[in-house]
């Protein structure tokens, strides 16, 4: 959530049919239609220069892709980002609060879709889905008997982080009837067991007091937590040893919160069953740059897409479009991150 409360109106010094917006990267076709309707320039990389793109810009709006100080230092005119997600790791908030540069996001909006995401990875993981399609296309005639897998029928999963996402996923968790542990320092104690406005449903699990207490007993790990430096690297070698050989890490949050080769050498010794990836240190993340984790048949991995659905990116980035129309109409913005 904000640490800022919604911004009242204010008298504009540049109306929305006055600015000049940059959309860095490719977003849902119709709400860039809907962008030129709002702004009296829209430029992209496709048809302007980065240079010029970055020079004009009095808003942008960010999918994905870098906003570092490389990038900001050359958007002098630049008032306001508006995320169409919740994470802002890719914009360097030091620079944009050193110059007064707003930063705005979308939090929750695609919780659900993410969640829906970790649990699909977790099934096929879980399942075996990738080993038995691949060795049943390469032509192997696979006995059910040699197909046996674990299950999230009464597993015990674990949860990295409370926020919208990890509750999203929770819920769908029910007809498993999973035993729930989630390790959030970070969340008050009263989280998903007090109903309010952000979490109307209660949901049954426990706290773990530490990572360590967690990490041994689960059979299903879950990424849910902001990338940060507190963050960085939380589960490495030493945190992979300590899970059941039988256990799988799904990760759907950011990719830097693992330490990727860590993992592939627990999964190639046999610590750990399987992984399901949809986030990297490193993206876009593809062919020789996924490493040994790509050549694993019990790992999958995608390409950051947990909330790439027509529906979820179509409302994102009018979000998006809107705060920043918004903002400079003087109509007042919300959802302020810096």
């Amino acid at each position: 959530m904000s640490q800022y409360p919604p911004t009242p109106p204010s008298e504009p010094a540049l109306s929305a049919k006055q600015a000049t917006v940059y959309i860095p990267t490719r977003i849902h076709p119709k709400i860039e239609e809907y962008a030129r309707t709002k702004f009296a320039r829209v430029v992209q990389p496709s048809d302007t220069p980065e240079e010029e793109c970055l020079a004009l810009a009095d808003g942008i709006v960010s999918r994905v892709g870098d906003l570092r100080e490389k990038q900001l230092s050359q958007a002098k005119r630049l008032r306001m980002i508006a995320r169409n997600g919740t994470g802002c790791d890719n914009i360097d908030l030091n620079y944009c609060k050193q110059h007064e540069i707003i930063v705005v996001n979308n939090p929750g909006g695609n919780a659900a879709t993410v969640a829906e995401l970790a649990l699909t990875l977790a099934l096929s993981v879980v399942r075996r889905v990738k080993e038995m399609d691949h060795r049943i296309t390469g032509g192997e005639r696979v006995p059910s008997i040699d197909a046996l897998s674990g299950s999230l029928l009464r597993a015990t999963v674990g949860l990295i982080g409370m926020g919208d996402t990890a509750y999203e996923f929770a819920k769908m968790l029910a007809p498993f009837q999973c035993r729930i542990i989630a390790y959030s320092p970070t969340s008050p104690k009263d989280r998903w067991t007090s109903p309010d406005d952000r979490y109307p449903h209660v949901v049954e699990h426990e706290r773990a007091e530490s990572l360590e207490e967690m990490l041994k007993q689960v059979d299903l790990l879950s990424l849910h937590c902001p990338l940060t430096p507190s963050t960085r690297h939380m589960l490495g070698v030493k945190e992979f040893k300590a899970m059941k050989p039988s256990a799988v890490v799904v990760n759907c949050a950011r990719g830097g919160i693992l330490d990727e080769a860590a993992l592939a050498q627990a999964l190639k010794r046999g610590e750990l069953a399987g992984a399901g990836l949809d986030v990297f240190a490193t993206e876009p993340a593809y062919g020789d740059n996924l490493g040994e984790l790509g050549k694993m048949n019990n790992v999958i991995c995608l390409p950051h897409l947990a909330g790439s659905t027509e529906q979820v990116q179509y409302e994102g980035c009018k979000v998006a479009v809107d705060l920043l129309a918004d903002f400079f109409d003087g109509k007042g913005y919300k959802n302020r991150v810096v």
